[in-house]
């Protein structure tokens, strides 16, 4: 339990939002500020204020602050959606994308519910434990995981919005990466969040895309798999469930994990050159 507990920390800083010019990412994000600032649609109810209320601190995605913008969503070269592989406890399916609290629970096909951005949805929703500070939440060894596919430091979680508040619906989870789909608890990373994109992933009229959040890991560390669990250190909100469309992975530097960073691309196509004189040669 020790070493459990020891690895579950959460980045957070309280203080007052400030506006800036956007950050590297998928979006270039214009960070928003200012308590009565509108984020995403207005139906959803979401301000500047309702994050601070819930202990985000807006700015500009550094130094524990978080990037707010009304942007959509827009992947980067190269990016694309991780694979399942298990932890969801049920699933789900919007029948209307432009109101909330029109959806339907299913419970089938986790994996083809949980691969795409579809509004259709798979849901964690036990597995409960207590995290220091006395905060509810999943298990990260029974989260729902996917394989993003290679090394990422960032993960994008799509969520589906069923009911309000808002942002809390949608910052309703903790996510955590590991190079182990099946570590035990305390071999999970708690990624923190960085982003968060208004505008979703579906523009408007679409508004149950909610809110794409991005969350990292610090120092540049990077991980293949992530769990995304209810409640935990790393969410807003800790009221038992979560609804996840899908999940992504990006590389250090903002991209898709599918694009070689310049340094190995460089040195790619300088062992092509090389190959290609030396067969001249021959």
């Amino acid at each position: 339990m020790k070493h459990l507990i020891a690895r579950f920390a959460v980045a957070a800083t309280l203080g007052a939002g400030v506006a800036s010019a956007g950050i590297s990412s998928a979006t270039a994000l214009t960070c928003l500020a200012g308590s009565g600032t509108t984020v995403g649609n207005p139906a959803l109810g979401a301000t500047i204020g309702t994050f601070e209320a819930l202990g985000i601190t807006p700015g500009d995605g550094t130094g524990g602050t978080v990037c707010i913008g009304n942007e959509v969503w827009a992947p980067p070269s190269g990016f694309t959606l991780g694979s399942y592989i298990k932890g969801a406890e049920t699933s789900g399916r919007t029948l209307n994308t432009a109101v909330l609290d029109v959806y339907v629970v299913e419970g089938v096909d986790f994996p083809g519910y949980a691969n795409a951005l579809d509004h259709r949805w798979v849901q964690d929703n036990g597995n409960p434990t207590t995290f220091p500070g006395d905060i509810a939440g999943g298990r990260p060894s029974e989260g729902i995981v996917w394989d993003l596919g290679g090394p990422a430091n960032k993960a994008v979680v799509f969520v589906m919005v069923d009911h309000p508040p808002l942002p809390g619906e949608v910052l309703e989870n903790s996510v955590w990466l590991s190079n182990d789909p099946n570590a035990a608890d305390g071999a999970w990373t708690l990624a923190v969040l960085k982003e968060v994109h208004g505008g979703g992933f579906d523009p408007d009229p679409a508004i149950t895309d909610g809110f794409v959040a991005v969350y990292e890991l610090p120092g540049g560390a990077t991980f293949r798999y992530v769990s995304v669990t209810w409640g935990g250190p790393g969410a807003a909100l800790r009221d038992g469930d979560n609804e996840i469309d899908a999940v992504g992975g990006l590389a250090v530097d903002g991209g898709g994990l599918g694009v070689p960073a310049p340094m190995s691309a460089l040195l790619l196509g300088g062992a092509l050159a090389g190959l290609g004189t030396l067969r001249r040669r021959r």
